[in-house]
């Protein structure tokens, strides 16, 4: 008589295995959010080769080698411009934050007679404890990471390009014949098809919203003009809070640079409110359906990879978290953690 094997409840294979997997996450953290960035670089690579691929010049379709050229070529190189501009931002914001520091200085003293002088030390104290200067010079010098990184990022996006049909040749081998076990090609291809959606949507939407940003900051002469527009790109990303510090960062440059308030009056109302349009009209008529996500889950799954991975992880949230709704979904003895994530319950196309 064969003995009996004891099989882990689910429960403790949870209890035992989700301190491990934070724990790999945290370690490994140098290398996963390198590939984590190439990969979502490389899905939206893909979304606009896709894309590309449909478009019909002098009645002629683009080839597929045209259109991976064409992605590849515009993404590698807004990649490397973002890395040029930043690194060069992180010098000007260093070099301007002292003049910066004494004209916030005087505004405090003018509003001192408004909110009064406990009110006013409050604010110094906070600012002063914010040292808002050094954060926005790590976030220039850190945007994209040193060169080595960007090279690095630049050659794992490259392979994952000209590897994609060998990719998509692996994902078929990985069926699963066995109806009560989960399918890890069904997982791959309904994971890879919410992220990409959920990249380019956001991609063309903070584009737009970069554009009028950058062209609004240099009509009034707002310094780093081009690092505000791309930040107001990247935060574009990140649920609930991005739209919320695309608006504050330019609104404080304007307030620190310029004696008028119009300036700060333009970054508001002109492209706050074209954001806002953007955001309002532009993005639901492009996303056709929801991402089908809580939006209490996104919020804390924005803070539990924060805490995690600092400012990429907030970046990563939504499309991590995505993925996490696929599998779970796909797998029995997480449909839980699927109807958790999910904003309706219905996870019968969970993405």
């Amino acid at each position: 008589m064969k003995p009996s094997t004891v099989v882990a409840p689910d429960w403790f294979k949870i209890i035992v295995g989700f301190p491990f997997v934070v724990a790999m996450l945290w370690f490994g953290q140098d290398l996963l959010k390198l590939l984590a960035i190439a990969f979502l670089i490389f899905v939206l690579a893909t979304a606009f080769t896709d894309r590309l691929a449909k478009l019909t010049i002098a009645g002629r379709q683009i080839p597929d080698w045209g259109a991976h050229g064409v992605a590849l070529l515009i993404i590698v190189s807004a990649l490397w411009l973002f890395a040029v501009i930043s690194s060069a931002a992180a010098e000007e914001i260093i070099e301007a934050f002292p003049k910066y520091q004494a004209r916030l200085g005087d505004l405090l003293l003018q509003l001192e007679g408004l909110l009064g002088e406990q009110a006013v030390e409050a604010i110094q104290n906070a600012a002063s404890g914010l040292q808002i200067g050094s954060l926005l010079a790590f976030l220039a010098g850190g945007l994209v990471g040193s060169l080595a990184q960007v090279s690095l990022l630049t050659l794992y996006i490259l392979f994952l390009l000209v590897e994609r049909s060998d990719w998509q040749k692996k994902i078929s081998l990985l069926s699963s014949a066995d109806p009560h076990s989960p399918d890890i090609a069904v997982i791959v291809r309904r994971a890879a098809a919410g992220v990409k959606d959920y990249m380019w949507v956001n991609a063309v939407t903070s584009a737009m919203s970069g554009t009028v940003a950058y062209v609004v900051f240099r009509a009034i002469g707002l310094d780093f003009a081009a690092f505000l527009a791309i930040m107001i790109f990247l935060v574009g990303f990140i649920p609930n809070i991005g739209a919320f510090i695309g608006i504050v960062l330019p609104s404080l440059v304007a307030l620190a640079q310029f004696e008028s308030l119009w300036p700060f009056l333009a970054v508001i109302f002109i492209y706050g409110g074209s954001d806002q349009l953007i955001s309002q009209v532009v993005t639901p008529t492009m996303q056709g359906k929801s991402l089908n996500m809580s939006i209490f889950m996104i919020t804390v799954s924005l803070v539990f990879w924060s805490l995690l991975w600092g400012g990429l992880g907030a970046f990563l949230a939504v499309p991590l978290t995505v993925i996490v709704l696929v599998i779970a979904s796909e797998v029995p003895s997480l449909r839980w953690l699927a109807v958790l994530l999910s904003r309706d319950g219905d996870i019968s196309n969970a993405h």
